[in-house]
């Protein structure tokens, strides 16, 4: 399935203590709060370039009548940190549960909140005043960014074929993104030396729109306490606008681009050894943390029992590090071709923009077809190729 708005992966939810030199760093009261435990994430641009897992952990709190107080360690390591917190008992539902912040070294920052049962939503004030700003201009587009994520639930759901009905929910995605779009690039050009325009900014996935707004940006934003986390932003932006125009070159009748990786035996692949023996080649580019592609494996291994005498199966790991990569195949038991692409420069060649995305090659590399998510039409036109040698 195809992800118009790529976002950063969650990891699983895992136990973890943190280092006592941030003991307390994050205060948290809240009335009326039903829970007595929180979610706590956090992560760095640097988690993100590595491919690593954000932090996540329960912390519990300590009731006094109807308020919980919860003091929460997040390391002083000199890391810009950015925090996601919710309740325990965390509903998609509704739209005010979570907080989303930023924790700058050497700062201890307290959050006051009022939970509302009916809505199922929390009030929060925070006690920077830029990160309540920011929070603020966040609430002129939340109810926007609610229906965004309830449709893109939805179209994760819709079946490939059911291509009308996925079309439709995608043209109403694109609408709401681009109206929540107009509202934080109005802010950002009104207030350019605002901290919260740097916080808005690190939301922005549209590069052609983060670059403009970029360069309407104060110096004391660019080269701030932010500069690391807009610099990331950009560097995914440039990577996704870099394969939207790749995609332009590498398309069917096309030759595919060559590339050596390393595969899960420690050797290196070169895709074009394959060429000129007379048999197909399917790339499968993936991820162990892609739900679809795992959820795909088993009817890639019958396709690769079925068709082996004729098509050379090549699965392209992306986005993940060499070890959860080399465990997943071998719990998988994946037969084929396993090789890691290291950074994006592969997928990014390719034009790759969702996962999974395959490709199918005639025997001399010529691109003959690709799909983007679990096609049954993948499937379909393989057996037509193979059956009509």
């Amino acid at each position: 399935m195809k992800n118009l708005f790529p976002g950063l992966l969650c990891a699983a939810l895992f136990m973890s203590a943190c280092s006592d030199s941030g003991k307390g760093r994050l205060a948290v009261s809240i009335e009326n709060m039903p829970d007595d435990s929180l979610i706590c994430s956090y992560f760095t641009p640097a988690t993100i370039r590595e491919r690593g897992d954000m932090a996540t952990f329960l912390v519990g709190g300590s009731r006094t009548g109807e308020r919980v107080d919860f003091s929460i360690d997040i390391p002083d390591d000199g890391h810009l940190y950015k925090i996601f917190l919710a309740p325990q008992s965390f509903r998609a539902d509704g739209p005010r549960q979570n907080i989303e912040l930023f924790l700058l070294p050497g700062e201890k920052t307290s959050v006051q909140a009022v939970y509302e049962p009916k809505g199922k939503t929390i009030d929060y004030t925070v006690s920077d005043s830029s990160q309540q700003r920011w929070m603020e201009q966040s609430k002129t587009f939340e109810r926007l960014q609610l229906r965004l994520d309830m449709l893109n639930a939805t179209a994760m759901m819709i079946s490939p074929e059911r291509r009308t009905l996925g079309d439709t929910v995608y043209k109403q995605m694109q609408s709401i993104a681009d109206s929540i779009l107009q509202i934080k690039a109005a802010y950002i050009g009104a207030h350019p030396a605002d901290p919260v325009s740097g916080y808005l900014m690190t939301t922005i996935d549209n590069g052609r729109t983060l670059d403009s707004l970029y360069n309407l940006l104060d110096p004391s934003v660019k080269e701030g306490p932010l500069k690391e986390w807009l610099d990331l932003q950009k560097e995914m932006t440039d990577n996704m606008s870099a394969a939207e125009h790749a995609r332009e070159a590498v398309k069917e009748g096309a030759a595919a681009p060559d590339f050596t990786l390393p595969r899960i035996d420690g050797k290196e692949f070169t895709l074009s050894s394959l060429y000129g023996q007379g048999k197909y080649t399917v790339l499968d580019f993936w991820g162990t943390w892609c739900g679809w592609c795992m959820k795909g494996m088993p009817a890639m291994k019958e396709a690769y029992a079925k068709y082996k005498e004729g098509v050379e199966f090549v699965g392209i790991d992306c986005g993940d590090k060499e070890e959860a990569w080399k465990q997943t195949v071998g719990r998988q038991q994946l037969p084929w071709i396993n090789v890691r692409a290291d950074g994006d420069r592969t997928p990014v060649t390719f034009g790759i923009e969702a996962y999974p995305t395959k490709m199918i090659l005639d025997p001399q590399g010529i691109i003959l077809a690709r799909f983007t998510g679990e096609d049954p039409a993948f499937y379909a036109t393989l057996d037509s190729l193979v059956n009509k040698r």
